[in-house]
């Protein structure tokens, strides 16, 4: 073979090799993957308990573990593996809105105070405020994973259909990917009793803020990946939105898709609604969606209720002046508009129906490969 045919499958090979390592890249861009560690949120203060009325029954309780032992402290792996196991089991919802959740260590402190009491409650700890959901854990075994409880508490997914709810006890999962949460804080504790079987028993607790609504909200909302989030701008990490981003860079990759008639503002990540429509993707019109929503009821201070307000944002969007109504508004006026990060989105609408990106990236890498290896095949030959 002479040197210029070996320079030439040199360079087809080389051809070949950057087209993996482009596409590779490309996929995990869109994606918006990476193996950077997951931001915790060491200390950030959480509303005070205040009192509530609350008329759920008081729950019965198990035998009181009257000795007890030191509380075990949870480590700083072990925050990151809770809230790792947490996020990825929420990314893989395929949801619109679903927030990465961080940890809290205010969180964490209230669900130490749950544990350490070494009480089994068949249902909930009524001390724990309504705005905060909870989930509780108790098992009697040397061995203990927090990681395989955590699963646990997601495999309930079995009794959870997404259009009817749930089928039996389903509660633990829909606290673990309801898509609002955003702090997440646990405890673990040891506990003695003199009571068979719960010698030695063990609790793990854990706290998330904003809690599971209780109103029979589906627990997310299906779509592309933070199309949909909740703070209005559609940064995202993984498959879910970040709302520490204020701009775009490392883990804040923009994911805004805007339709009807909509615009973008690529700086900020936010859709601009025209009238007659609003939600973060405008894909939702601007109209009361609840007989409440009316003077003779509620007003605008309703929408900045600490308790009701996102479900009087959700149902009263004119009321909470989130849009400007418009009659006879006709949907897909205008095609979808898509943030430079968002040009190929992981799902897209067209007439053909939904069409999944890496397929297409699959693709496209399999025909540079293919075209490099006939450029070297021809030049073997």
């Amino acid at each position: 073979m002479s040197v210029y045919m070996k320079l030439l499958v040199v360079v087809s090979l080389m051809l070949t090799i950057s087209h993996v390592v482009q596409s590779y890249k490309l996929f995990h861009l869109f994606q918006g993957d990476d193996d950077t560690t997951l931001p915790t949120l060491p200390h950030v203060p959480v509303s005070p308990r205040v009192p509530t009325v609350d008329n759920r029954p008081p729950p019965t309780v198990r035998p009181l573990l009257l000795e007890q032992k030191k509380r075990t402290k949870i480590t700083d792996k072990q925050k990151s593996e809770i809230v790792r196991k947490h996020n990825a089991l929420r990314a893989q919802q395929g949801a619109s809105d679903m927030e990465m959740m961080m940890w809290s260590e205010d969180l964490a402190a209230e669900a130490a105070e749950t544990v350490t009491k070494c009480e089994w409650y068949d249902m909930y700890d009524t001390s724990v405020p309504l705005h905060r959901g909870q989930n509780v854990f108790m098992m009697i075994s040397d061995k203990f994973k927090m990681v395989e409880i955590i699963e646990q508490w997601y495999n309930e997914t079995t009794n959870y259909d997404y259009d009817t709810g749930c089928t039996d006890m389903c509660s633990h999962y829909i606290q673990v990917v309801w898509a609002t949460s955003r702090q997440i804080g646990c405890a673990y504790h040891i506990c003695k009793s003199k009571y068979a079987p719960f010698r030695n028993a063990q609790f793990f607790s854990c706290n998330y803020l904003p809690a599971e609504n209780f109103l029979g909200q589906k627990p997310f909302k299906k779509g592309p990946a933070c199309s949909q989030c909740t703070g209005g701008a559609a940064w995202c990490k993984g498959k879910l939105c970040n709302s520490q981003c204020s701009k775009a860079g490392k883990d804040c990759f923009c994911k805004a898709i805007c339709y009807n008639c909509a615009t973008v503002n690529p700086k900020t990540c936010r859709c601009s609604c025209a009238d007659g429509w609003h939600g973060t993707d405008c894909s939702e019109r601007c109209e009361e969606r609840s007989a409440l929503c009316n003077p003779r009821f509620y007003n605008v201070d309703l929408c900045n209720h600490p308790k009701f307000g996102s479900w009087a944002k959700r149902n009263c969007p004119v009321m909470c002046q989130l849009c400007k109504w418009k009659p006879d508004v006709e949907a897909d006026e205008c095609p979808p508009v898509y943030a430079p990060g968002a040009a190929l989105p992981l799902y897209v609408n067209g007439d053909n129906g939904c069409h999944y990106q890496p397929q297409r990236i699959t693709l496209t890498l399999l025909s540079n490969v293919i075209l490099s290896l006939t450029i070297t095949w021809k030049a073997l030959l």
